[in-house]
Formats: C-alpha cells, structure tokens, sequence
C-alpha cells in the first residue's frame, strides 16, 4: 500500500491540517515542546513520522513548524529495529521492506534531536482489529439558509469487535477522480491574454495552435476526501460486540467529486487504552471548540517520555494497530436524479496537482475507468 493512502494521511491532517486546532499547553518556557505523530500497523509499508513544534495558541507560531531528528528508531519486543530516514522536513519513513507490524508484538519509537534531547514512546501492542462488514451509502437533500438544495451521500458502516477488545478508531477515505485542460492555460499578454500550455499537457502551441505532441501527464489527478474528526468507539455503539450504522463521513455532490465516481473506504483500527485516551481526547476537544457551552477539555494525554537532555515536554503519539477495511464505489447512477449533478462551469487550465491539496498522479489500484 503506497504512502500516500493510509499510512501519512491520518495524523497529518487531523493533528496539523484541519481549522480546528488542537491545544497544546506549552507553558512560559522558552523551549516549545515538540509534537511526534505516527504508528505502525500490520498493513504494508512504509509507515512515516511527523516531527513539528507545538505552538502557543497565542503567539503566531505554526504547528506546521517543521523538526529536524539526529536519529528516529522503531523497534519492537523481538529485537527488529529500523532507522527511519526523512523524506521531507520533519517527515520521517520506514522503508517499504522495512520492518512491519505483527499482532501481539509491542512497538515504540525513539527520537533524538538535534540539540541532544532524547525521547522514546511508551510501549504500545499490536492487537487484533475486528472486522469492517460492510460500507453503505444513503443519498441526502438539504435545503441551505436561502432555500437552495445541497446534495450529498452520507455514508455508514457496520463492523465487529476484537471480543478481547471495545477500543477502535475509525477512519474514512474518500478517493475520487478529477479532469484538467493545462492545454488551455494562458497568460497575461499585452491587453490580454494569450495560451500558454503547460509543458505537462498533450500539446505545443504552433503557429497560434494548439498541436498534439503526446499524452498528458497532468490531465487526471485522484485526491481524498478524509473525516475531519477523530471516529472513536463508544460503548453505546456497541450491541453484542457489533457496532451497527455508524456513521462514517458526508461526501458533497460537487462538480469535482462527481466527474467520475467516489471510492468509499472505511478503516477500523486496533487501539490500546492508551492510544484510545488520546483520540479520545483530541474528539472531546474538537467537539468542545464547535460548541459555545462546551468548555475546551485540558491536556491532550500523550505517550512520550524524555530521557535525555534539557527538560522540555513532547507531546503527540506513536502507536500501533490492526487495519481491516472494507470500501464501496459511489457511482454517478447512485444520484437519483442525474440532472443535479453540476458539470464544471470553466475548465480548470492548469496542472491537476494545483487545484487539490494532497492530490496524485499516481493511480489507485483498486480504480478501474
């Protein structure tokens, strides 16, 4: 399983890249914490690390803030050790037949940075996921503030628990597929404008023409839509160990994710009490920022400890888990009615990468046109 599908979208986008921010006390030393994400899973690799500095809600840091490593190890109760090498900044990966999670065995992670201090994350043990037993889908009407009609799916699943264990997190992946014309780009020029196509596109512009050269490499780009907050198990979802119409995300009917169709997976991942406190508690206070009677919950609890050098806290965690997945295609025939489903007004004139974040040329290999 490539990089980009499971193993770097998870704590990437839900510890830095969503609105809502999660709180980090840092307290009033000079020295901000740092902040690890990442996990190992029974899933093929690589598995990557994201290392950043926390940042002070009052201040005009980012949390984006990048963090150089001196040395980041995986090892497990078996003797398996794996150096880490980064990928980008503050970005560090397995390599892909490097070392992969087993059930039973405990995994941590220790980081060393730079300036000589030394953490390492609690033990944490690979336990058995349950089962994903199907994915489905309900189309949905909404009527906005000024009466107008938005169209959408949500989707649900149902799974079984690991009967040792209730302590799941749950994770929805939406992948669909996007067409640009970069042939069409054009520039400033003069009082106008004039065509400029991308060098990725199938054409060169001749003579004021556009002439066929090759195939495009930038035309069709796949890109993810992910739930922006932490799905965690919950006793009331629980019945006899089966957890029944969870609801898993909301996919808008939009011209983008709809040219073709919507792939619709939904991960269910092992937890231990550990790592269930802290999504938990990252649920708890993101839930606590959308409300405007629900006070923001403390302190995020994390699995770090430092064993070296100046005393300065790490947050975040590194933990590891059993995937199972299930995954449904929501097609266009799905819409009840296919008039409603809005065609791109203009064309998109330039390299598909540039209209989504986290968006690739590479295509899935469950995608079939």
């Amino acid at each position: 399983m490539q990089g980009r599908s499971l193993f770097s979208i998870l704590l990437i986008l839900w510890c830095s890249a969503c609105v809502d921010r999660i709180n980090i006390d840092v307290g009033s030393s000079s020295f901000f914490p740092v902040v690890v994400n990442g996990f190992i899973s029974d899933q093929p690799g690589p598995y990557q690390i994201q290392i950043a500095k926390a940042f002070d809600i009052e201040s005009k840091l980012s949390i984006k803030t990048p963090i150089q490593a001196k040395s980041v190890v995986l090892s497990d109760n078996n003797g398996t050790t794996e150096v880490l090498y980064a990928v980008s900044d503050g970005i560090y990966q397995t390599s892909p037949t490097g070392i992969r999670g087993k059930l039973g065995r405990v995994y941590k992670l220790k980081v060393e940075l730079l300036d000589g201090r030394i953490y390492e994350s609690t033990p944490d043990t690979l336990l058995v996921s349950g089962t994903v037993d199907s994915v489905y889908y309900n189309f949905k009407e909404e009527k906005t503030v000024d009466g107008a009609s938005k169209y959408g799916f949500d989707v649900f699943f149902n799974s079984k628990a690991n009967p040792k264990s209730n302590y799941y997190l749950w994770k929805f992946i939406g992948t669909y597929k996007y067409d640009t014309n970069p042939e069409l780009h054009a520039e400033p020029c003069g009082e106008g404008r004039c065509p400029r196509p991308r060098p990725c596109s199938s054409y060169v512009l001749e003579n004021g023409q556009l002439r066929y050269i090759k195939s495009c490499s930038c035309c069709s780009c796949w890109t993810d839509l992910v739930n922006p907050d932490p799905i965690v198990s919950d006793n009331q979802f629980v019945q006899a160990g089966q957890f029944k119409g969870i609801r898993a995300m909301y996919v808008p009917l939009t011209p983008w994710t709809f040219m073709y169709k919507v792939h619709a997976q939904v991960n269910q991942m092992s937890l231990s009490r550990k790592a269930f406190t802290f999504w938990k508690g990252v649920k708890d206070q993101k839930s606590a920022n959308a409300s405007l009677f629900q006070p923001v919950t403390g302190k995020i609890p994390g699995n770090f400890v430092q064993i070296s050098g100046t005393q300065t806290p790490m947050e975040g965690l590194f933990f590891a888990t059993s995937i199972s997945s299930r995954a449904v295609f929501i097609t266009r025939s799905a819409v009840p009615n296919p008039s409603i489903i809005p065609n791109v007004s203009l064309p998109f004139a330039d390299n598909c990468l540039s209209l989504f974040p986290n968006s690739t040329l590479v295509k899935p290999s469950y995608w079939a046109d």
